[in-house]
C-alpha cells in the first residue's frame, strides 16, 4: 500500500527537485524558532471556546430548528483579548465577552457595514434566528463532546456550534503529521521535523523536512488555501526525506484549495474531489509546547 501511495504522490511532483546544498545540520533536524505558549483561558466547557472558531450548524427558537448556510458562513471565534468576532451569515459582528466555566456574556454589537442586497436568502434568514440568540447571558453546554457546543438562553432558545478551527491556529507549531492521499494517510519519513506555523498575516513559516521554507495560506470558511511553499535554505538530507519534500514543493496547482476538518489539537485538510485525482492533502498536529 505504501508504495501504490508514494506512485501516486510522485505523479504529482514535477520533474525538476529543488536545488539543494549541504549545511552543518543533521538531516531531518528542525531549526528551534521561539517556544510557543497559550495564554490561559477560563476552565470547564467554557475554556473549550476561547482561542478557536467555532462554525454554527442550526439554531434552535420557539422549538422550531433553522439549519445554518453551508460552508461555515455564519461563525464566531473567541479572542484571549474578551473579544469576539464572526458572521451572522451575511454581515460581520464583532463583541465583547466575558467567559466563564460555563457562561458566556456578551456585549453590545460594534457597527458593521451592511451587505443588505448582497447575500443569499438563506444567509438572511439565519441571521434573523441568529442575531436574537447571541445576545445577553447564555448558559455554555456540550452537545455530544468538546467539538460541538451549545449556548443556550434564558428561554431554552439555543445556537449549535461545531468546532471550525481549532485552538490557537496562529502562532503555534504544528506538525504535518501524515499526507492525507486518497483518504489513505501517508507518513512522512522525517516525523516531527515536518512542521507548519500559521501567522495571522497569512505567512507561512516552517520546515519540511530537510529544509525551511515559507509560504501563503487563507482560510475562508471551511476552505484551506496554500500557495505552494518556498524553500529558504538549501540542504541535502537522506533519500527518503528530500523525496517527501520534493512532493510538498512540487504540487501542480498553486494555489490550491481544500477543505478541512478539526478536532481539539489537531485538523486535517482533505484532497478536493472536484479539482481532480491525483491530489492530497495535510493532517495537521499541534506539537508540544
Amino acid at each position: 500500500m505504501v508504495g501504490v501511495l508514494l506512485a501516486v504522490l510522485l505523479t504529482i511532483a514535477s520533474c525538476g527537485a529543488p536545488r539543494m546544498g549541504t549545511d552543518g545540520r543533521k538531516p531531518g533536524q528542525a531549526r528551534r524558532n521561539t517556544t510557543w505558549s497559550p495564554p490561559k483561558g477560563p476552565g470547564g466547557v467554557g475554556g473549550l471556546l476561547v482561542g478557536a472558531r467555532w462554525a454554527a450548524q442550526w439554531i434552535t427558537v420557539g422549538g422550531q430548528t433553522t439549519t445554518a448556510p453551508p460552508h461555515a458562513a455564519a461563525w464566531v471565534g473567541f479572542d484571549h483579548d474578551g473579544t469576539a468576532t464572526g458572521s451572522y451569515g451575511c454581515p460581520s459582528f464583532r463583541r465583547t465577552t466575558h467567559i466563564t466555566a460555563d457562561t458566556l456574556t456578551l456585549g453590545a454589537p460594534e457597527p458593521q457595514p451592511t451587505t443588505v442586497g448582497r447575500c443569499a436568502a438563506k444567509n438572511r434568514a439565519f441571521e434573523e434566528g441568529f442575531r436574537p440568540i447571541f445576545t445577553g447571558q447564555l448558559k455554555i453546554t456540550r452537545r455530544v463532546d468538546d467539538l460541538t457546543i451549545a449556548l443556550k438562553n434564558p428561554r431554552g432558545d439555543h445556537l449549535a456550534l461545531k468546532l471550525l478551527w481549532p485552538k490557537d491556529l496562529f502562532g503555534r507549531r504544528r506538525q504535518v503529521d501524515h499526507l492525507a492521499v486518497a483518504d489513505t494517510p501517508y507518513p512522512l519519513a522525517a516525523g516531527k521535523a515536518v512542521y507548519f506555523v500559521f501567522h495571522r498575516d497569512g505567512t507561512v513559516t516552517g520546515n519540511l523536512g530537510c529544509n525551511d521554507f515559507t509560504s501563503r495560506a487563507t482560510f475562508s470558511g471551511d476552505v484551506f488555501t496554500l500557495y505552494r511553499p518556498a524553500p529558504t535554505t538549501h540542504r541535502t538530507c537522506s533519500k527518503d526525506i528530500m523525496r517527501d519534500e520534493h512532493i510538498m514543493l512540487s504540487v501542480k496547482t498553486d494555489p490550491r484549495s481544500t477543505r478541512f476538518s478539526a478536532t481539539t489539537d489537531s485538523w486535517e485538510s482533505d484532497h478536493d474531489p472536484t479539482q481532480g485525482f491525483p491530489d492530497f492533502g495535510y493532517g495537521f498536529k499541534a506539537l508540544a509546547h
